[in-house]
């Protein structure tokens, strides 16, 4: 009889084929300020693709992870909480969850990367990095070291089991992050705001338009007020009177013709500034 019941005990744990079946990792964005979602959704693709060349395996992608998992159970909703991540990992069948918890400050961008095991929600690595939100390749450059500590990590590890889930040649590997179907040619860029002077000739553009509107309408208006008349054909000006409304007519007039073509040179040269920041040094 205990017998018996020892076995259906075993039979209804599901923990050890977890254990044996859970292999390679996803990346989630666990906090993003600053960033917009399709900003933090790149975010998570290149670290992917970072840690794919690491020789690390990428079982779900972060858009495909975010898809599977609901709008009721994304990674912000957990709060920071390893033992959150970990439950969202053991849903979609991974090892480890890597987070990304990043907020833009002005043109930096740092980030703290977090690695937990899915079983026991345990912290494999945590480490922080930083680099310019205007230049893509910096990102990209602290990701490759951070996927790189992380693999030193996992081989100096002496849990050896978490180490050969997340090796490549073990663990599945996310389709669309092979060479073929996923180049760095085609990653999702990361959204860069606007250089600054490109911002301000438009921002001047918009003002002398909005100057230009305003000088024309007071233009007709004055010159609508020239028909005004005391009685029937007899006008309610003065012939000195009707000379300077339509002398300040005109001017209005010229004034709105001006800063028309002020703002139409403004915006053209927008276009003509460099939009891609300088390179890094």
């Amino acid at each position: 009889m205990f017998s018996l019941v020892l076995a259906l005990l075993v039979a209804q744990n599901p923990v050890p084929a977890e254990r044996s079946d859970a292999k390679g990792l996803v990346v989630m964005v666990s906090r993003s300020e600053g960033l917009t979602p399709i900003e933090s959704v790149a975010l998570a693709d290149r670290l992917s693709r970072a840690l794919w060349e690491a020789r690390l395996s990428v079982a779900v992608e972060p858009v495909d992870a975010l898809s599977r998992l609901g709008e009721r159970r994304t990674p912000e909703s957990c709060q920071g909480k390893p033992e959150c991540f970990a439950r969202l990992g053991r849903e979609l069948g991974v090892a480890a969850v890597v987070t990304i918890d990043s907020s833009k400050v002005f043109d930096d961008l740092p980030m703290r990367i977090t690695v937990m095991e899915t079983q026991e929600g345990r912290v494999l690595f945590k480490r922080s990095y930083t680099a310019s939100a205007l230049r893509p390749k910096e990102v990209d450059s602290a990701f490759e070291r951070a996927s790189q500590d992380l693999a030193k990590t996992l081989s100096e590890s002496e849990d050896t089991s978490i180490a050969e889930a997340l090796r490549s040649s073990d663990a599945p590997r996310a389709p669309n992050l092979s060479p073929p179907a996923y180049p760095a040619s085609d990653l999702a860029a990361f959204s860069q705001p606007t250089p600054l002077p490109v911002t301000i000739t438009r921002i001047g553009a918009g003002a002398a338009a909005v100057t230009a509107v305003t000088f024309l309408v007071l233009g007709l208006v004055q010159a609508s007020r020239l028909q005004e008349e005391r009685a029937p054909g007899v006008s309610a000006w003065t012939h000195e009177e009707a000379m300077r409304l339509r002398s300040s007519a005109n001017t209005r007039f010229a004034l709105s013709g001006v800063f028309a073509g002020v703002s139409g040179a403004l915006f053209a040269t927008s276009f003509v500034l460099p939009w891609e920041p300088s390179p890094a040094k």
